[in-house]
């Protein structure tokens, strides 16, 4: 896979629920993902050392992004979580040397592994409304998305 990549809901007359392990690992020529409204989970490593990859929308329907799921994506300059992620597994995001902003449409996540965000330092926004924040998630601070440059 390279440049713009869009997993679709469906394949073959079968619906795409989840990225599995590794799917994408070393993908180092993409550069965006669209993911589909019926993915549920990104699994762990799906998108490990994929370097060139600069942008990710994570849809409403995802629930859990598993370990490593964006490891040393170090071209990762932002990303955005849907309303229903519950868990982030461990160093999901980390090595992401890039990575500034972590945008979450929703409540925070109720499960948070260790290490989320090693050798990382985005800065987490939230919306106003959203439950279970405080000022700081995951080792990193925490404003609002208004607040976001």
């Amino acid at each position: 896979a390279s440049g713009k990549l869009v997993i679709p809901s469906t394949i073959e007359g079968k619906t795409v629920t989840s990225i599995g392990e590794g799917t994408f690992w070393f993908c180092t020529s993409l550069t965006s993902i669209t993911i589909a409204d019926s993915v549920t989970s990104v699994g762990g490593g799906a998108f490990m050392n994929c370097t060139n990859l600069k942008t990710i929308t994570i849809p409403d329907s995802v629930t859990s992004i598993e370990k490593m799921a964006f490891y040393e994506c170090k071209s990762l300059t932002s990303i955005t979580i849907g309303n229903s992620v519950t868990s982030i597994g461990d160093m999901a995001f980390n090595g992401c040397t890039n990575l500034t902003a972590v945008t979450f449409l929703g409540d925070a996540p109720k499960t948070i592994q260790d290490k989320v965000f090693k050798d990382s330092v985005p800065t987490i926004y939230r919306k106003p409304e959203a439950k279970g924040w405080g000022d700081t998630w995951g080792g990193r601070p925490v404003k609002l998305i208004s607040d976001n440059p």
